[in-house]
């Protein structure tokens, strides 16, 4: 769908910036709605199919990017990188943690971002499993109470998380299930979402007329969420499994996301789709990237690493080339290996090949 690709474009465009910037005001507004509108996006397109079916599609979508991924960007950190910068990450827990998948950018020294996938692994499978388990039994007569059931049991969870300040940033569990409180709560709030929104996005594009409204609004949105995160001083990191306020965070979220949604909405930029559909890619590229061109770029300037990243001129220059390396990278990879990127397109032509 044109509007959720767009979305996921201007959500990839945003990681990228705040990986990269070190402008607090501007990183914290990022955090606080970048990571929940993917798994909210995910809850939105989720389809009911047999378990083992969805299981053999969702590994070779996300976990084979995830593992090659993992392992091309921890050669490249502990031979290269790592010894040029005197890093003192550990090479074999790094090694260790590709088959743990434990969140942490202690635990990916070499691409930190790459938790997501795993993550978003777990829960699509296991939002599938509880989602077929119920109506075969028949417990919860609509389908959309099993889902406000995950995410009210979600929630509870972050508060008692929140309450009790577990020490999560010393015992991360194996493929990010410390994180899952966070990832069902909105993966079920984009399931529950789609049932609203998706009848009015499947129809015709809206009039030219609505089109500055809807900008207008969107912008109005993410102001409005930059104010909101100033006052409460809300702090989000998805990876750190961390909120200083789970209610806040939620208010924040959906803020975020709906208003994200409007803009991309009014934008309709081919550009954005673009990107959207080699997020992917970029998400599991960018990390190493973009520290290369910062050490670079800094180099040329005769700057500071530290005093680039906060310059937001800069930041956004070495987001914007990032995020192109990593387009052409893409374009390489589904060209001559698409099964790496999880590409759909070598999915439709393996089960096209088995058909013959």
């Amino acid at each position: 769908m044109a509007a959720l690709d767009s979305l996921r474009g201007f959500g990839i465009l945003l990681v990228v910036l705040g990986h990269t910037s070190w402008s607090a005001g501007l990183v914290s507004w990022i955090f606080s709605f970048h990571m929940p509108l993917f798994f909210i996006i995910s809850g939105m397109l989720f389809h009911e199919r047999q378990f083992l079916d969805s299981f053999k599609r969702k590994a070779i979508r996300l976990l084979v990017p995830y593992v090659f991924f993992g392992t091309v960007t921890l050669a490249y950190w502990a031979l290269i990188e790592r010894r040029l910068r005197g890093d003192e990450g550990s090479v074999p827990n790094a090694l260790a943690n590709i088959v743990l998948a434990r969140a942490g950018s202690d635990n990916y020294p070499q691409n930190a971002a790459l938790w997501f996938l795993p993550c978003l692994f777990v829960t699509e499978m296991l939002f599938l499993g509880i989602f077929t388990f119920v109506k075969s039994k028949r417990a919860i007569r609509y389908d959309w109470a099993v889902a406000a059931t995950l995410a009210t049991v979600s929630f509870l969870s972050i508060i008692a998380m929140h309450s009790f300040d577990l020490p999560i940033d010393r015992l991360r569990l194996p493929w990010a299930l410390d994180i899952l409180p966070f990832s069902m709560l909105f993966y079920c709030i984009g399931y529950l979402l789609s049932r609203f929104l998706m009848p009015y996005m499947q129809k015709s594009k809206p009039k030219a007329s609505l089109h500055a409204v809807y900008a207008a609004i969107g912008m109005a949105g993410l102001g409005l969420l930059r104010v909101f995160d100033e006052l409460t001083r809300l702090s989000v990191n998805l990876n750190d499994a961390s909120t200083s306020n789970p209610f806040w965070m939620l208010c924040a979220a959906l803020l975020g996301f709906i208003s994200s949604l409007m803009l991309c909405i009014a934008i309709d930029c081919r550009l954005l789709q673009f990107l959207g559909r080699a997020s992917l890619t970029i998400m599991c590229v960018h990390e190493p990237v973009k520290r290369v061109l910062i050490f670079v770029m800094a180099k040329i300037l005769g700057m500071n690493t530290d005093a680039l990243r906060a310059n937001l001129v800069y930041a956004m220059l070495v987001t914007v080339v990032t995020v192109a390396i990593c387009v052409a990278v893409h374009l390489i990879m589904d060209r001559f290996a698409p099964v790496l990127i999880g590409s759909s397109r070598h999915n439709l032509a393996s089960q096209g090949k088995a058909r013959a």
